[in-house]
């Protein structure tokens, strides 16, 4: 029994070392295999890694907003008897908006002007007399408090005949009258809101970043504005950096003042903005597209010539800012290099490629591509 069950573990080891043996020897043929494979070509495109000054920037949003803006009201009580302004139109400073009746103040003035001869007149009697001591100084001090009054009446009923005509604080836009508040003959109290002003140009865009961009943040520094309403652009410079930080957001507000001669700037508008920073020098970018990103690492396929034939080869990186479809490399790429921007798919570091968008002569690239076909081919005949 221990002879025959000696000889059946002996049969089996055998013939379980075969199968091991013939596993591992295909596997070690298909690793040689595998090794020595030629890849056929892969057609991709390609760009030139490039080199030049790179133009930071800080995106944020705004609202425009006017540098004097007023609800233009009256001091004084009346009936409107005068309207001298058109909704929407542009009106100098001191211009004429409205005017009240003002016959009775001018009839009152007219009164203190007659009073005023009189006083004028007893005053200087009184003053002679005094000087002859043929008056007591009482009556003489009385006649000039009057005659101080009467001039004061006088002043008084001139400024609220002043005040009764209304007129423009600055120059700027009126807005839209309010029909059911001013017209011609209603009376209105004073405070009574007649039409709001805007000076508007230039003007004011009040912007709001992050507190952690207020060191980048200077005065005078160069903001570029788009308006969406109307697909313009404008340049605008900051003025003033907010003294405090939002308590609720931790946000600053820049202001911006912008000239906007064509008017098309409104007060309460949404705008966004561009805060340049300094222009950071020889800096190398390529497509985004070359750029393909992996948890372990960022990395670009180069195109480099060996044998005469194009190749890949993988090169990590490290990016920066993204902008526009480019993208900024700060490590691991030099300037005038050839990165892969599609058909990243089908590559691995040391597979042959042929270029489908290579600057230069198209019948001359289309030999060239024919040429590594054929060198391709011809050492893929080889080893087999």
């Amino acid at each position: 029994m221990i002879k025959r069950f000696i000889i059946v573990l002996l049969v089996l080891i055998v013939i379980f070392g075969g199968i091991f043996g013939y596993k591992a020897y295909k596997g070690y043929e298909m690793g040689q295999f595998m090794k020595h494979r030629k890849f056929p070509p892969v057609s991709v495109s390609v760009s030139i890694s490039k080199i030049g000054n790179w133009q930071p920037y800080i995106h944020t949003i705004g609202n425009v907003s006017a540098i004097n803006s007023v609800n233009v009201t009256t001091q004084i009580a009346g009936q409107v008897n005068g309207i001298y302004f058109k909704s929407g139109e542009f009106v100098r400073k001191n211009q004429v908006l409205v005017t009240l009746d003002d016959s009775l103040q001018l009839a009152q003035l007219k009164q203190y002007e007659s009073q005023l001869i009189v006083n004028k007149f007893n005053y200087a009697q009184y003053k002679k007399a005094y000087s002859q001591n043929a008056v007591s100084k009482a009556s003489y001090v009385s006649m000039l408090s009057a005659l101080k009054q009467n001039e004061a009446q006088i002043a008084q009923a001139e400024v609220t005949i002043a005040d009764m005509t209304i007129r423009a604080p600055f120059s700027g836009i009126v807005g839209i009258r309010n029909s059911s508040s001013v017209n011609l003959g209603q009376y209105i109290q004073p405070g009574a809101n007649i039409i709001p002003l805007y000076s508007i140009n230039p003007i004011y865009i009040d912007f709001t970043m992050p507190q952690n961009d207020l060191h980048s943040l200077k005065i005078n520094q160069k903001v570029k504005i788009e308006l969406d309403s109307y697909h313009k652009i404008f340049y605008g410079r900051i003025k003033t950096i907010s003294i405090d930080v939002n308590a609720v957001s931790r946000n600053i507000t820049a202001r911006v003042i912008v000239d906007n001669k064509g008017m098309y700037l409104r007060p309460g508008m949404f705008v966004t903005g561009r805060v340049f920073l300094p222009i950071i020098h020889n800096v190398v970018t390529v497509p985004v597209t070359a750029v393909t990103y992996n948890p372990y690492g960022d990395f670009v396929y180069v195109v480099v010539k060996k044998n005469g034939i194009n190749i890949v080869k993988t090169d990590y990186v490290k990016t920066g800012e993204e902008r526009n479809g480019v993208v900024v490399i700060l490590k691991g790429l030099k300037a005038g290099e050839k990165v892969v921007t599609a058909g990243q798919v089908k590559l691995r570091n040391g597979i042959p490629v042929v270029i489908k968008n290579e600057d230069g002569d198209k019948k001359s690239q289309t030999n060239s591509n024919a040429n590594i076909r054929r060198k391709v081919n011809k050492k893929v005949t080889k080893g087999k």
